[in-house]
């Protein structure tokens, strides 16, 4: 379920040409109250209606609050009183008076102007203006009405295609009755059958399909609405038949509509229909080609040029031949006939990868796969051939062909028992020589990762031997350095592909990964990268090259020493920092080698600034990230992927972020951005596309818009938003029903972390457990608490609309004549909404009824766990305090203020309380807890490793505070309109209120005391660079650790390689980045 889109932004509008040019220009200038004056002086000299709906406008537009709503009211009377404006641009101003307030456009604005066209069907102008509002503010319903009088009235194709593209579009929409949609999707199929079959042309005695009379977004919007509204059946049957094939597509160069049938075909499991389109195409292109070869090779100059490359192969330099061989390819293509649409398609898709990986893939899954794999290998190479003899052969086809080869032998080898002795095969040979060959290709190592799995045990032994024997053969220092990196990846990327063995050195893993293993990854990344300082200019190689193999290198190595850390294990309490567990000393020590590998190279890849942003995040050093993240320069478009990987809890991490101003606000830019581009972009492009006639984009340009707003990270951004303003003043000014990008989410709408975890560009393996929401994925042990979830997000706006509950304030010079039934319209709104919020935590975060049938409680304890993977320990408390205060309020309001308490209610109250308070208890403990079996020393890192529940507590202590205030207002309220109620009926929860408030300031005296103890920590400025130089390189961590021999090693290893006066300046900017931190904490409000 998706919720509506977004309220379009209002789209701009000016007053009429033929209008006095005073009126004009005040209109312009935004004077509302000059312009409405003058506006209604018109109209009272002109009875035009138009400056009547201009004035309304000026008004709605206006400071006066009074005046707002004047749009709305003429708008829902002109439709109640069943009213007919037939003036376009009247039309426009009165929508633009309803542009700042909350109105159903369907049943308002976009039904007077199904209204007008209905009155005036034949002013072409006016209808398609009536058609473009309804569609910028996506109201499909009066948009289908109007598309179908412009397709009947008028003989342009285009307003039959948009009739097609609104009656689909409707047919999808939130807005169609459920019982109208088939009624509508049937009619939009037919009319896009009826287009689509109405070119049909009679050739003698025969007829034919004449595909090319449409446009290629014609025939997508076709498809896409055949397999949006038709059964698999009925399509499988009707791309079988002539006409209708992917091969008539691609015959007439109609590359996408083919591409879709045949990832149409491939969802459904016709694996025989795309197995054969596979064979005709690859024949045809064959043949094609060897025709081609024939004529070129019957050319006299070609003979000639061939003749002459022959004879001075080995007499001529280097560059006399590649100057032939050139001469040679430009005659080969001049005398290559010239080739048709079809013939073109062909070549050009049977060298396509995707479509070779589809018949890769409809092989394995024929009858006999082996046979059928290698007459697929057979083709592929008889195609090689033939493009080559044609002159055809392009670098990327080469490549792609050479891959496709390659995977083919490797699957094909997968069929056969190789046996366990199989100690080399020719397909380690082909796969190491391939990697070898594209090293410098990016995505080889994608390639290389994905076929390696079909390898054994012994086979990835030796490929891994084999290749870095090639790499040390390298004269070439770049290229050894580039090769060694890519062989650690696969490397490790083998020993993340984690099962009931070891994949690399076959033993059982005792823990998350073969950490025996992962130990052998780390020295040699250690013993590699400390060699490469006896290169003075390599770092001027990688310059010039653009390539940094040193800072993978340094990727690998480091994060095989966060795994020996065992930093986010499986051990790690649910809920706690990837910390809390972790070997400090290794974590530093990782920290240390990005940092310093960064700091020693012109540049270094994504992955290595994205994993030390993480890092320095999770360790509390927030202001050593925020530069690397600004010098990413993330684009907006790539906010939504990427900007939860900065962003998300550090509100509760880094609370000084946000007491600047609201330009210097971390997610200023990413509201802004997401506001604009929902409101804006998104109707913009729509638009675009009628006007370019590109239809078949309008769908998937509405699929992007609502999984934009389903996604994570607006939620999240404007939970962290929220957060920030309390941080400052203690409360929003905005409410979140002013929030018009989330206004409309509830717990039915599924959000989804869209975020792009493969900028972190290091092998994760397959098991669950390293999925992208995996516990042990990369992603997941770097970041500070869980991934973003659905769960997370609509607990982050409940808790949001709670506390918009509880701090709403109304003004004081707010003096309604009737008090007493105001005051009661209050206290049913706050009872309603506490109860739905209440509702909907407990629905996310159940407790168990013993009452239950067991298959209830098991779903319930399933829920639980969900809750408990999806939130740090401190988020689940305030979330279970938010809800328990939320029932508190829901039943003071009920049982103690609109009807009279009684002593069952009374106690239920109490109770209440009494629950909430002990979650209060068991969060600040929570906060207060540190890692047993520490060295003194390590205190103070945990402390600012661990500031996220301080945050958490801090909310929890206004969620606490806000409450609190808003029942006594109430009650005060209470007791001042019922004079009757005696002061000792409401007097019981005084000291209920008492226990909270008490309850509260010991909960912040805990906070306050923990930020003077963080900054104690720090006031020893001279002794911060020696223990922190020590918890990298000192002896005190492995003195009870059975691991010292190892962590020995890596300390002398690191002590080679970085400088010990980087290391004390970057000891220096740990110090100086917390000191950065707590200034921030003590500047936060606790009032």
């Amino acid at each position: 379920m998706r919720p509506p889109l977004p309220k379009p932004s209002p789209r701009p509008i000016n007053v009429k040409q033929s209008a006095p040019i005073n009126l004009q220009s005040s209109f312009a200038e935004e004077q509302w109250t000059i312009t409405a004056n003058l506006a209604r002086q018109r109209y009272r000299a002109t009875k035009d209606e138009y400056y009547l709906a201009v004035e309304v406008a000026a008004k709605s537009q206006s400071d006066n609050v009074a005046d707002r709503g004047a749009g709305k009211a003429a708008v829902e009377k002109m439709v109640k009183d069943n009213i007919t404006v037939t003036d376009v641009d009247g039309l426009d101003m009165y929508e633009f008076a309803c542009s700042h307030t909350d109105i159903k456009y369907p049943e308002t604005i976009g039904m007077l102007r199904l209204r007008l066209v209905k009155a005036a069907p034949k002013d072409q102008k006016a209808c398609v203006r009536c058609f473009n509002s309804c569609v910028w503010n996506y109201d499909w319903k009066n948009a289908q009405q109007i598309a179908a009088s412009l397709s009947k009235n008028f003989t342009d194709r285009k307003f039959s295609f948009q009739y097609i593209m609104a009656t689909h579009l409707y047919s999808l929409s939130s807005d169609c009755p459920e019982g109208s949609r088939k009624i509508f999707a049937s009619l939009a199929k037919a009319l896009a059958d009826k287009a689509f079959d109405s070119q049909t042309k009679t050739i003698g005695p025969m007829k034919r399909i004449d595909r090319a009379a449409l446009s290629e977004s014609e025939d997508l919007m076709w498809l896409d609405i055949r397999i949006t509204h038709c059964s698999p059946e009925e399509n499988l049957a009707l791309f079988k038949k002539a006409g209708h094939t992917p091969l008539n597509f691609l015959q007439i160069g109609r590359h996408d509509p083919f591409w879709r049938m045949i990832q149409y075909l491939k969802e459904h499991g016709a694996w025989d229909e795309v197995w054969q389109l596979g064979l005709l195409l690859l024949e045809d292109a064959i043949s094609t080609l060897q025709a081609e070869a024939e004529c070129i090779e019957q050319n006299e100059k070609v003979a000639g040029l061939k003749k002459l490359a022959h004879d001075n192969a080995n007499q001529d330099s280097p560059a006399d031949i590649r100057s032939v061989e050139a001469d040679l390819r430009l005659v080969a293509n001049l005398a290559r006939p010239a080739r048709n649409v079809k013939t073109h398609c062909y070549v050009v898709e049977s060298c396509e990868y995707k479509c070779l990986q589809s018949w890769l893939e409809a092989a394995k899954h024929q009858e006999d796969p082996k046979k059928a794999l290698k007459q697929l290998g057979n083709l592929i190479e008889r195609l090689s051939k033939s493009l080559k003899r044609a002159y055809a052969m392009k670098p990327i086809y080469a490549r792609s062909l050479e891959l496709i080869s390659l995977t083919i032998d490797v699957t094909r080898a997968s069929f056969t028992d190789l046996g366990l002795q199989s100690f080399t095969t020719s397909r380690v040979a082909n796969l190491s020589k391939h990697v070898v060959q594209n090293y410098n290709n990016p995505t080889s190592l994608d390639e290389a990762i994905v076929l390696i799995k079909n390898l054994t045990v012994s086979e990835v032994t030796r490929f891994v031997t084999t290749f870095q024997t090639a790499a040390n053969k390298c004269e070439n220092v770049l290229m050894r350095y580039t090769m060694t990196s890519i062989n650690l990846k696969i490397w490790y990327s083998v020993i993340m592909d984690t099962g009931p063995i070891c994949r690399f050195c076959g033993s059982e893993p005792t823990g998350d990964v073969c950490i025996s293993c992962i130990k052998e990854v780390a020295s040699s990344a250690l013993k590699t990268y400390s060699s490469s300082f006896e290169y003075d200019d390599l770092q001027d190689q990688i310059t010039k090259q653009g390539k940094n193999p040193l800072s993978d290198i340094a990727v690998i190595g480091s994060m095989c020493l966060l795994r020996i850390a065992r930093l986010g294990s499986l051990s790690t309490p649910h809920g706690t920092s990837s910390l809390f567990h972790a070997n400090i000393q290794l974590f530093m020590q990782a920290v240390l080698w990005l940092d310093s590998c960064r700091q020693a190279s012109s540049f270094v890849s994504t992955d290595h600034n994205m994993i030390l942003i993480k890092l320095y995040i999770l360790m509390g050093a927030v202001s050593l990230a925020t530069p690397i993240w600004h010098g990413f320069g993330v684009k907006n478009a790539l906010l939504d992927s990427l900007g939860l990987l900065f962003i998300d809890r550090l509100s509760s991490i880094a609370p000084g972020l946000f007491m600047g101003p609201s330009p210097s606000n971390p997610v200023t830019r990413y509201m802004i951005h997401f506001t604009k581009a929902l409101k804006t972009t998104i109707p913009k492009r729509i638009m675009d596309a009628l006007d370019q006639e590109t239809y078949s984009s309008i769908p998937g340009i509405i699929e992007y818009a609502e999984k934009r707003i389903t996604s994570c990270s607006v939620a999240l951004t404007v939970v962290e938003e929220r957060r920030g303003a309390r941080i400052r003043a203690n409360k929003v000014e905005i409410s979140m029903e002013d929030q018009s990008l989330i206004r409309d989410l509830s717990i039915e709408h599924e959000l989804t972390d869209v975020t792009d975890y493969k900028v972190f560009n290091v092998p994760n393996g397959r098991d669950s457990s390293s999925s992208p929401n995996g516990r042990t994925s990369h992603q997941s042990i770097i970041h500070y608490g869980p991934l973003p979830t659905s769960m997370r997000a609509h607990l982050g706006l409940l808790a949001e609309r709670f506390l918009d509950l509880v701090c709403y304030v109304q003004p004081k010079e707010y003096k309604p004549p009737k008090a007493g039934r105001i005051i009661q319209l209050d206290l049913e709104y706050a009872f309603a909404t506490s109860s739905r919020i209440e509702r909907d935590i407990n629905f996310l975060i159940p407790v168990v009824d013993l009452s239950l049938s067991e298959e209830e409680q098991a779903k319930v304890l399933r829920q639980q766990e969900l809750a408990r993977t999806s939130l740090t320990s401190s988020e689940l408390s305030y979330y279970n305090v938010v809800s328990g205060l939320a029932t508190v309020v829901n039943d003071i309001i009920e049982s103690g203020i609109i009807t009279a308490a009684t002593n069952d209610t009374r106690d239920r109250i109490r109770s209440s309380i009494k629950r909430v308070l002990t979650v209060l208890e068991l969060q600040t403990s929570d906060f207060l807890m540190m890692p047993e079996n520490l060295h003194s020393k390590l205190y103070g890192f945990h402390g600012f490793a661990a500031l996220h529940a301080m945050g958490m507590l801090r909310e929890t202590i206004i969620a606490f505070k806000h409450t609190a205030n808003y029942l006594t207002i109430v009650l005060e309220k209470a007791k001042n309109v019922d004079k009757l109620r005696s002061q000792a009926e409401l007097a019981w929860l005084a000291p209920e209120l008492k226990k909270m408030a008490a309850a509260v300031t010991s909960s912040e005296k805990s906070v306050r005391d923990r930020i003077k103890l963080l900054q104690r920590y720090l006031d020893n400025v001279d002794g911060w660079r020696e223990r922190l130089c020590d918890w990298v390189f000192g002896e005190y961590a492995t003195l009870h650790d059975q691991d010292k021999i190892f962590k020995d090693e890596t300390s002398t290893k690191m002590k080679s390689m970085i400088p010990k006066d980087y290391a004390e300046s970057w000891a220096d900017g740990i110090r100086d980045s917390w000191q950065d931190l707590i200034g921030g904490w003590t500047a936060v409000k606790f009032e």
